[in-house]
């Protein structure tokens, strides 16, 4: 019974977690084919999390500076531009993460798994302490946007140190033309996924290759080191982010499609919102 309302609650973060493991799991050929359909279906989960998010500090400004009946809230709410804005960079954090996630290890999927009862309990923990202080129709918004931020710090981490467990390829001695030749995967026959796959692939194992040539053959052992972090760190950083903005979309998405944006009922919000205390 139990497991019944936990997937009736979550179920569609399960669904969002479990397409995306399918598709990259998937062979070259499906994988290619469907490159587009998921990447649309993961820019708009992105999306909706991002716009609820910025919808709510468009509102929290304009209910400080403008007056209820002024025209320059219909002007400034947010329109297309504002979409416009969040799809570009929605869809760009989502084909990083697709990217990296068929490049990425069998072995740090079992992260990224972790990351979704984690972020459901942080997310519920959070509910229920501010549920006295925010109004509630905006808790769910509000505890979103919160805890966005600490979990994708906290899954980048967990990337990063799971990336130095990992074992890499022995590129010392080797020029980057003939590292990039030797290791670099075969994109043939993926077409638009194939070429995004080698480019990712080329610009991990250029990073690998300055790292481990920076002492033996160009005597800059701490600022490449200090680079090639700082690059592992971004890029671990952006998929990360992306992937718990995809789940937070989803999240977002379903509660947009079961809870009116006005109650017209009569009865309080706080009585219609059951998610808070979830």
């Amino acid at each position: 019974m139990r497991g019944r309302r936990l997937l009736h609650r979550h179920g569609h973060l399960f669904l969002a977690v479990l397409v995306l493991l399918a598709w990259s799991l998937a062979s070259n050929d499906w994988a290619g084919v469907l490159f587009l359909p998921v990447w649309v279906l993961a820019t708009q989960l992105i999306v909706a999390g991002s716009l609820e998010a910025a919808r709510l500090r468009r509102r929290a400004w304009l209910g400080q500076y403008l007056r209820d009946d002024s025209p320059w809230r219909r002007w400034l709410q947010g329109g297309a531009l504002m979409v416009l804005r969040h799809q570009l960079v929605g869809a760009l954090l989502a084909l990083v993460l697709l990217v990296d996630l068929r490049l990425l290890p069998l072995s740090e999927w079992p992260l990224l798994l972790a990351a979704l009862p984690l972020l459901v309990v942080a997310r519920n923990g959070l509910r229920r302490r501010l549920s006295r202080h925010v109004v509630a129709e905006h808790l769910p918004a509000v505890t979103r946007r919160l805890v966005t931020l600490p979990a994708a710090v906290l899954l980048a981490l967990a990337l990063v140190l799971a990336a130095l467990w990992l074992p890499q390829p022995w590129l010392i001695g080797l020029g980057w033309e003939e590292a990039i030749a030797r290791h670099l995967p075969g994109g043939e026959g993926r077409a638009l996924l194939g070429f995004f796959e080698r480019l990712a692939a080329s610009a991990e194992l250029t990073r690998q290759w300055a790292m481990q040539n920076a002492v033996e053959r160009f005597h800059l052992a701490t600022p490449v080191a200090m680079l090639g972090w700082l690059v592992l760190l971004l890029t671990q950083g952006a998929v990360a982010w992306a992937y718990v903005r995809l789940l937070v979309g989803a999240e977002a998405l379903r509660r947009e499609g079961r809870s009116p944006h006005t109650v017209t009922t009569g009865e309080p919000a706080a009585a219609n919102d059951r998610e808070t205390r979830a």
